[in-house]
């Protein structure tokens, strides 16, 4: 069987997590690029490098519109389910055309569609709103009073980029104190979700406002996919059905997923689903039979309600930093090769507890892996939170 793919890419990730932890295992980052943590220009840099390096530009079709994708079932009955894909070129919008492809990878991601809260009296507030999605500069908010709703990474990250220019940054939040970070500014005041808006203020629970000429949601995204009708996938509360391991249509395993899960080592992580999703094209990955996929998704959605996260958490690796490395086994288990090395999961936890420590400088520290057990810090002199792990760490 020869596959055919229809491919598009749609943004490019905010980097929070040193390039270590953020690079394809077959692609490592340019070794010029000598600190750790790298801007989104050089993000998009490197997915370029990795492009040209596979050649794989004649493969990916730009200014693509799709407009619906459905399975498509020949006379023979033995046959797999084909996809009808249905496009239009973006600056033709007119020109409808349909090609017949033996499977779909579903590439668009989570990072496109921005989730903003419908708060009573947005339409009074005079001052400017935006999503995180389209934060670009933090000196224009200065001399601003600036309430950001939402402190997960963005969340975290913004407030402490916008408190370098602005009067006064409030960080709206309902998360558990003991979680967060100790280390965040002074000019960073703590407050909960506002619940209302005026014209040049928003009101928290207790009836107590305060002031403001701005406000940021950094408040997540949404799950989109139009192209795909409601009796392929259903959403609700952020969970997509049937889906098995966060990436396989149960009932059409030619139907795959790449960017579901979400809250993790993306590029690694991303590097072993694909690997799994050619895989299981190529015929070469044994399925459960859909009830137990079923069964076993609904165990898995189970469990992380009993642990105390919200329906919308079904696809999320970010309450539990272990769990994305217990995932990752999974795939690898289930695709016959080796789950990513260990230094991942050694580095990343190091490196959680330096952000919570240390978040206004902890993306000044470097480091460079030297084994598939073992990392350095190149500059110990920085950490705060604790002596550099690597000098406990096991040697290759």
């Amino acid at each position: 069987m020869s596959f055919h793919y229809l491919l598009y890419i749609v943004a490019v990730p905010e980097i929070n997590l040193p390039k270590e932890l953020q690079e394809f295992p077959d692609f490592p980052y340019p070794k010029e690029w000598t600190t750790s943590y790298i801007t989104r220009q050089q993000c998009l840099q490197y997915l370029n490098m990795f492009t040209d390096h596979y050649n794989l530009r004649p493969y990916i079709r730009t200014n693509t519109f799709v407009r619906d994708v459905r399975p498509f079932k020949e006379d023979d009955e033995n046959s797999l389910v084909r996809w009808l894909v249905t496009f239009s070129p973006v600056n033709k919008l007119s020109e409808v055309k349909t090609e017949v492809f033996d499977s779909v990878l579903v590439c668009n991601g989570h990072d496109s569609e921005p989730y903003s809260p419908n708060i009573p009296g947005m339409e009074l507030f005079e001052g400017r709103i935006i999503h995180s999605k389209e934060f670009r500069h933090e000196e224009h908010f200065e001399g601003l009073r600036v309430a950001i709703l939402g402190c997960n990474f963005s969340g975290e990250d913004i407030s402490m980029h916008v408190a370098k220019f602005a009067r006064k940054v409030f960080v709206c939040h309902r998360r558990d104190p003991k979680y967060f970070p100790p280390s965040l500014p002074k000019e960073i005041e703590q407050r909960p979700p506002f619940v209302r808006l005026n014209k040049d203020s928003v009101v928290f629970p207790d009836g107590t406002s305060e002031n403001v000429d701005a406000i940021i949601f950094c408040t997540g995204y949404q799950y989109a996919f139009p192209f795909l009708k409601d009796d392929i996938i259903t959403m609700k509360d952020r969970r997509i059905q049937p889906i098995y391991k966060h990436m396989f249509h149960i009932e059409y395993p030619n139907l795959i997923f790449i960017g579901i899960a979400r809250m993790f080592l993306y590029f690694p992580i991303f590097h072993e689903i694909a690997k799994l999703a050619v895989l299981a094209l190529a015929g070469k990955v044994k399925f459960p039979s859909q009830e137990e996929m079923k069964a076993e998704d609904e165990v898995d959605f189970q469990l992380r309600l009993k642990e105390g996260n919200p329906p919308s958490n079904a696809h999320s690796f970010g309450d539990d930093f272990s769990r994305q490395f217990r995932y990752n086994k999974e795939l690898a288990k289930l695709g016959g090769f080796d789950p990513l090395p260990p230094v991942f999961e050694m580095l990343f936890l190091d490196i959680a507890d330096e952000r919570h420590m240390n978040l206004p400088h902890c993306n000044e520290i470097s480091y460079r892996v030297t084994g598939p057990k073992s990392y350095v810090c190149l500059n110990p002199e920085k950490i705060k939170s604790r002596k550099s792990k690597a000098e406990n760490i096991v040697k290759d």
